[in-house]
């Protein structure tokens, strides 16, 4: 009579050695101790335990199992987007009659969003990063601001209080006097220095 080891009795089943280690301790399966600390359990014994249990069919079992994950993993990110586009849309079909202009002068409820990540000593890249996986909210356009800037993302309200969640407190980040912005306000320059206005 052939014999296998645990770990090889819960390869061929395709499952874990705890699984059959439990199966012997509950009874379930028939298990010999040839030495201490060393489990063997006969081929018959297991074809009874998992029938028409093959190494090969552990095989297919296993890419099935992988093929359900990722199928899962497909689910779960399609889910992530829906979640972050989700307030956009709801924004964009219950506003639309407040929605910001996106051509002339910078709205004073809006911020160039390179101007404020300056004045807070955050990479631009990493920000950009942040704004076009949807993690950070930024309002698209063609303004002018007050300098003559072409700013094409800003930040309102909203998007001032997410960056400064995302970004406060992590190094190189600068805190100005209007941190953690949860009031609504404009940066503007001023002889040559950025200051906080309230709108």
């Amino acid at each position: 009579m052939e014999y296998v080891t645990i770990m090889e009795a819960a390869r061929r089943c395709g499952v874990s050695d705890k699984t059959i280690r439990r199966a012997i301790h509950n009874g379930l399966l028939p298990a010999r101790f040839p030495k201490p600390n060393r489990s063997e359990i006969a081929l018959s014994d297991l074809e009874r335990f998992a029938p028409g249990q093959t190494p090969g069919h552990v095989q297919v079992s296993t890419e099935d199992r992988i093929t359900a994950l990722e199928q899962r993993v497909q689910v779960l990110e399609q889910q992530v987007l829906d979640l972050l586009s989700g307030p956009e849309r709801g924004i964009s079909r219950h506003s639309s009659r407040k929605e910001t202009r996106t051509t002339g002068p910078l709205p004073r409820n809006l911020v160039s969003l390179t101007s404020f990540t300056h004045l807070h000593n955050v990479a631009e890249t990493k920000v950009l990063a942040h704004v076009d996986i949807s993690l950070l909210p930024a309002k698209r356009g063609e303004w002018t601001d007050h300098d003559g800037t072409v700013v094409t993302l800003a930040l309102d309200a909203k998007g001032k209080r997410a960056f400064s969640q995302i970004y406060h407190g992590v190094p190189p980040f600068v805190e100005c006097k209007h941190c953690p912005h949860e009031d609504t306000w404009t940066l503007s320059r001023h002889k040559g220095k950025y200051s906080g206005q309230h709108v």
